[in-house]
């Protein structure tokens, strides 16, 4: 019977669970097995992509941690298995780069890398041949590259680190990959004076010739871009450089695109000027969270620990601590999984018992005292009066103290995440405000 106590069964289990990927459709090593969740997103999302095919123009959002990459990258899976409903591309913003501050043009090479990537399985060689040297000059020309003297390779130049790519007919195929990456990944972590500036008009209009491309070697079929982890840009400018005042650009590219966006970024004034040109985001909401003592647990939860190995080694008082205290954010629920088979392994355990999920769920709560008397005041108000989310940034990030829940009566729902809710009751025990 596998244990806990034992390593290499800990180390089993732990290989099948990973916080910071998104979930697998097929089970693999170091990564969580995606679990179909209630809902109908999946069908919310299909149905403005196929009734606006090559045009259609979707954010997805949704709190940190709540599943959308999973949740778009079952959607790829899923669909890409019929011929007839399109060519789909996942661009991902995540792949090289960090894209905390990253900009419109690192999402525009984003997009440029990987399409080139997709356009490579196919064998019209000679059609891709013409563009890989169009794109490939481009890049030169605008990221300063050097040639050596007899051309064979060009020399480029990324924070202050020099590149040697080589130009030899059977690299270039490669060459255009690894400039397209080292590109994206500059614009995206350097600071915006270390940067090239915007990207040539040109190279728009030879991503849109790649598609066409794509169009011709699928019979016609759509195109469509899935532009993950967008929503993981944090700061304010890039974010209105991405979703406002690139959107003429995204506008003008030959496919579909589901982008991701960061939530706080939809909300607001920011928010409004979004919806206007993007219309209304696909929401993802947290899962419902099961009550502290009674109620059914839902079975995403269930599943999750089955399909990692931990059925049969884990108490059903600890899978109701961690699965109610997560929040409904997935991601946090993986992240306890993990922390609480460590701690059972360190007690002797063969099995998560209640006490390793309340030591789990202990050191979580330390991470509110960071919040200020100013946040804890916001947090209060929200949940005193259910309005407030504009101003409430600050509270949807890590960690978590406010909850965007599924719509109830056509209204989103607002409900404090339940480690925050100890925080605040200790904050108006002693400012000594009682919940309205």
């Amino acid at each position: 019977m596998p244990s806990l106590a034992n390593l290499d069964d800990l180390r089993t289990v732990l290989g099948q669970l990973n916080a910071e990927r998104p979930a697998g459709v097929e089970p693999r090593p170091d990564q969580t097995l995606y679990e179909q969740r209630e809902g109908d997103f999946f069908k919310r999302l299909d149905l403005e992509v196929t009734s606006r095919q090559g045009k259609a123009r979707i954010l997805v959002t949704g709190q940190i941690g709540v599943g959308k990459s999973s949740e778009l990258r079952h959607y790829f899976h899923a669909t890409k298995r019929d011929p007839r409903r399109g060519f789909y591309v996942l661009c991902d913003l995540e792949k090289e780069e960090h894209p905390e501050r990253c900009g419109a043009t690192g999402v525009l090479l984003t997009i440029l890398r990987d399409s080139w990537s997709a356009a490579r399985s196919f064998q019209e060689a000679r059609s891709l041949e013409s563009i890989r040297e169009d794109i490939l000059s481009r890049m030169i020309d605008w990221l300063k590259g050097e040639y050596t003297d007899n051309k064979e390779a060009v020399t480029f130049r990324f924070g202050g680190m020099a590149f040697l790519v080589s130009l030899e007919p059977r690299a270039r195929d490669a060459a255009l990959a690894l400039v397209l990456g080292k590109a994206a990944q500059h614009e995206a972590v350097s600071q915006p004076s270390e940067r090239f500036g915007l990207a040539p008009d040109s190279l728009l209009g030879l991503l849109n010739k790649l598609l066409q491309q794509f169009a011709i070697s699928t019979n016609g079929r759509p195109r469509i871009l899935i532009v993950d982890h967008v929503d993981k840009i944090r700061d304010p400018a890039a974010a209105e450089d991405v979703l406002l005042k690139a959107f003429p650009h995204w506008n003008r590219i030959a496919a579909s695109i589901i982008m991701t966006a960061p939530f706080e970024y939809t909300l607001g004034e920011l928010g409004n000027s979004v919806e206007s040109k993007w219309g209304h985001p696909q929401m993802l909401y947290p899962v419902e969270i099961p009550g502290l003592e009674t109620g059914e647990i839902p079975a995403m939860y269930r599943n999750i620990v089955k399909h990692c190995g931990l059925a049969g080694m884990m108490e059903e008082g600890g899978l109701r601590l961690l699965a109610h205290y997560s929040g409904g954010i997935l991601r946090l629920f993986v992240q306890f999984l993990i922390q609480a088979c460590k701690e059972a392994h360190f007690a002797s355990h063969a099995r998560v018992m209640t006490s390793d999920a309340e030591a789990v769920i202990s050191q979580a709560g330390r991470g509110y005292q960071d919040y200020t008397a100013d946040d804890l005041n916001l947090l209060e108000e929200i949940d005193s009066r259910g309005t407030g989310l504009r101003q409430a940034a600050i509270l949807l990030r890590s960690p978590i103290g406010l909850l965007v829940c599924a719509p109830r009566a056509g209204e989103a729902q607002l409900r404090v995440h339940p480690l925050a809710r100890a925080a605040l009751e200790r904050f108006r025990l002693r400012t000594q405000v009682a919940p309205k």
